[in-house]
């Protein structure tokens, strides 16, 4: 295959204009787990009521949340979709006093992380999977997110 392909989808309209920072941050995340840049990923940027549509039918949780990640087949060449919602990530950045688009950055890379099959089920898979995002982000020159956090 050989070429990386981000496919966005913008269904809510409310998005600042951060659609430049997508590719940077994908590629970022791939370079942290060695895997090739190749395939198909789905980037879509919408809001609450979807999100928390998917989080209820997928992850049977009615409520929404900042990201949703969905891995598709390996062998298929698309590396899955990664669901936002504009509104979840707005209020966790002004709470936490990040930056928008930094936090939009940080969950992108989250989101990608497990569409290579990394999470958080354990403290130890949860402190790979920060480290990973942490390094990934320094690639882009956006602070440790989880400075001051406490798990």
């Amino acid at each position: 295959m050989g070429d990386l392909v981000i496919d966005i989808a913008q269904p809510y309209a409310d998005w600042p204009d951060i659609q430049s920072r997508i590719e940077p941050a994908v590629q970022a995340a791939l370079t942290e787990v060695d895997s090739p840049n190749e395939g198909e990923l789905s980037v879509v940027l919408s809001d609450d009521a979807q999100v928390q549509q998917l989080n209820r039918d997928y992850r049977h949780k009615d409520t929404p949340t900042n990201v949703l990640s969905f891995p598709m087949t390996p062998d298929t060449g698309l590396m899955g979709d990664v669901v936002f919602a504009r509104q979840t990530i707005a209020r966790e950045a002004t709470a936490q006093g990040k930056d928008f688009a930094d936090h939009f950055v940080h969950l992108l890379i989250h989101g990608v992380l497990h569409l290579q099959g990394f999470d958080h089920q354990t403290d130890a898979d949860a402190d790979d999977m920060e480290a990973r995002e942490v390094r990934a982000l320094a690639r882009l020159s956006i602070d440790n997110p989880y400075m001051g956090f406490k798990r």
